[in-house]
């Protein structure tokens, strides 16, 4: 089998199907997956027709049914459209699946992956278009992952399939049109493990998700000023990987977050907050956090241009940390609107 390339959607898809061919304990459940599930299931309800498993609009009752069939020896995966409507299944999650194998010694694993998709959409507003990474990041007894690329989701699912433990899978729609050249076979990717996208030496910059790529993008616009940069892809949020971002911080003695939500109570403030406690860690500059204002995201485009943070605000924090002025760029429409269908390199 060869690499090629595959939509971040395509990528899931293609986990799920090679998971399922391997392990017949495997299936998917959730609303609209016979359906497609924008992209990530399509065509495996034809493959697997009893393993592909839709449901009334109950999540409390289908996430109830997934824990338990995997406290029973299954494997499910499962899948929330909306991470609103996830909530209606906390009690399952955080109680439930997080807490089994603890309160069992050890002896009552729950492998259990819980895809949830989350964050912007043109036009979803604030009750659909939350991220709500701290929620879940802060729950012992869940891995939380979130992937940045279409390599990234792909081994992180299977990965996720492998493990004995509930992991959750945070998916950023913003992200499931972008492609990127991928193992065609089966591979995993750590659950626990940040990825160093490229080193430098002048400041450190943390991103995840939607963030990650516009950080990616941000070095775009900075010129010979890029190769100072090291760029994080955290990948997990629990556990983060403290090991690897206080390596970098000590070598470039500066730090820029990156949260494409609320910055209060977030992945961020945790990094930075780690960073500062750290005594070995000497920081040339106060530690930088780029995120979303303090208020639910506006449903107007009007007004939902200024709630994201851009890969223009990201390079403009990275120069401001360098003593540079800042760089005077309008974003189109469709950069700042539409989701991006690019080709990572």
């Amino acid at each position: 089998m060869s690499d090629h390339i595959i939509t971040c959607a395509a990528a899931i898809r293609e986990a799920t199907d090679q998971v399922m061919a391997k392990d017949k304990s495997v299936y998917v459940i959730g609303l609209g997956v016979p359906q497609g599930a924008a992209g990530t299931t399509n065509g495996l309800k034809d493959k697997y027709p009893m393993r592909i498993v839709e449901t009334p609009t109950s999540e409390a009752a289908l996430t109830g049914l997934a824990v338990g069939s995997a406290i029973s020896g299954l494997h499910p995966i499962v899948h929330h459209d909306r991470v609103e409507f996830s909530l209606l299944a906390a009690d399952q999650i955080f109680t439930q699946a997080a807490k089994w194998n603890y309160m069992f010694g050890g002896g009552g694993p729950v492998p259990i992956i819980f895809r949830i998709v989350v964050g912007r959409q043109w036009g979803n507003g604030p009750q659909h278009s939350q991220a709500l990474y701290s929620l879940f990041g802060s729950v012992p007894g869940l891995k939380v992952v979130v992937p940045s690329s279409p390599k990234m989701a792909k081994g992180l699912l299977v990965a996720a399939v492998r493990d004995k433990n509930p992991v959750v899978m945070l998916e950023s729609r913003w992200l499931y049109g972008i492609k990127e050249e991928v193992l065609a076979e089966l591979y995993e990717t750590p659950l626990d493990t940040a990825h160093i996208v490229r080193k430098g030496s002048g400041i450190t910059v943390v991103g995840y998700g939607d963030g990650l790529y516009a950080a990616r993008r941000a070095l775009e616009l900075l010129g010979t000023d890029a190769a100072k940069v090291e760029l994080i892809d955290l990948v997990s949020i629990n556990p983060l990987d403290y090991a690897t971002i206080h390596a970098s911080v000590k070598k470039t003695g500066r730090l820029l977050t990156v949260d494409t939500t609320n910055g209060a109570f977030s992945v961020g403030s945790e990094i930075i907050a780690s960073v500062v406690k750290n005594k070995s860690l000497k920081l040339k500059e106060a530690p930088v956090a780029v995120s979303c204002p303090a208020v639910p995201c506006p449903t107007s485009p009007a007004l939902s241009e200024f709630w994201y943070p851009t890969k223009v605000d990201i390079a403009n924090a990275i120069r401001a940390l360098f003593k540079k002025p800042a760089l005077d760029l309008k974003l189109s429409f469709e950069e700042l609107h539409l989701p991006p269908s690019t080709t990572l390199e």
